[in-house]
């Protein structure tokens, strides 16, 4: 993906017509985006993306490493979904969960879209998992 897309992007996800307007949503100063696009910064894009909470909404990374922590701590490898597996992923009724903790998990992501804080909940979601015992 290039910055140009990136921008693309992000102009339709903040529905914003110029580099102020986009600024302001991003709570950024328009200089900021300007030189992001004329250094080619996508690292730093993806930075200020992650702080918004919206990294998913731009990059749509389907690649997630997950570590765990703690005594017999082991790391899950890189998830890779590819092919099928995606269209479980969007469509819920496909997968083994539980229908209230598919309620509990679309509040959570409501409260946090609502609040801005999506980092946040992946961050406390990952350590939840690190603290599970290994299967």
């Amino acid at each position: 993906m290039d910055v140009e897309n990136i921008f693309e992007k992000l102009y339709l996800y903040y529905d914003a017509v110029d580099n102020k307007q986009l600024a302001d949503k991003m709570g950024i100063q328009p200089h900021n985006l300007t030189n992001w696009k004329q250094r080619n910064s996508i690292n730093a894009i993806k930075k200020k993306c992650r702080e918004l909470g919206i990294y998913q909404d731009i990059f749509g990374d389907i690649n997630t490493t997950f570590t765990q922590h703690g005594d017999q701590s082991q790391q899950i490898q890189t998830q890779n979904n590819s092919g099928d597996s995606i269209n479980n992923i969007n469509n819920p009724n496909t997968l083994n969960i539980d229908d209230d903790i598919l309620k509990l998990i679309e509040a959570l992501n409501s409260v946090a879209s609502a609040l801005n804080k999506k980092e946040e909940l992946k961050e406390e979601l990952t350590n939840l998992i690190s603290k599970l015992p290994t299967l």
